[in-house]
């Protein structure tokens, strides 16, 4: 999605393109990035394990998805969530743009890992879910 000319809504810092839909989202204050290391002794380290960064793991959690249309935004329907919390393979690469409130922008591919919803007994009460993505490949700085 870097480059794309999806535009920032106010109030999300999250934008995600599933299938043909452009969506939006608020990270729930969750981004984590992970080490992940690679450990060695070798005869100079004279018994000591060394470490050494070979990569980051970084999951993020999103609330509130809505898609983007021409006259506004809507809901995300609850449907599309668990439709792509079930794809596998290539279909299950979403593109996204993650923004910071310094204005620094971070894009990349994640996938879902894992989709929970809850349906409140008030029929008038709307489904809450959560959806946890976890980036695929690197996850790169936006030139502005």
């Amino acid at each position: 999605m870097a480059g794309s000319t999806f535009t920032t809504l106010n109030g999300y810092n999250i934008r995600l393109k599933i299938d043909s839909k452009y969506v939006v989202g608020v990270t729930q204050d969750d981004l984590q990035v992970t080490a992940q290391t690679k450990e060695s002794i070798t005869k100079d380290d004279a018994g000591v394990k060394q470490s050494a960064v070979v990569g980051q793991e970084v999951t993020f959690k999103v609330a509130g998805l809505m898609v983007v249309e021409s006259g506004g935004t809507t809901k995300f329907d609850v449907d599309d969530l668990l439709a792509q919390a079930l794809k596998t393979g290539a279909n299950a690469i979403i593109g996204f743009v993650y923004e910071r409130s310094s204005g620094e922008n971070y894009s990349g591919n994640c996938i879902m890992t894992d989709y929970a919803e809850s349906t409140p007994a008030d029929p008038d009460s709307d489904a809450t879910y959560t959806a946890t993505f976890k980036v695929s490949g690197a996850m790169s700085k936006v030139s502005q």
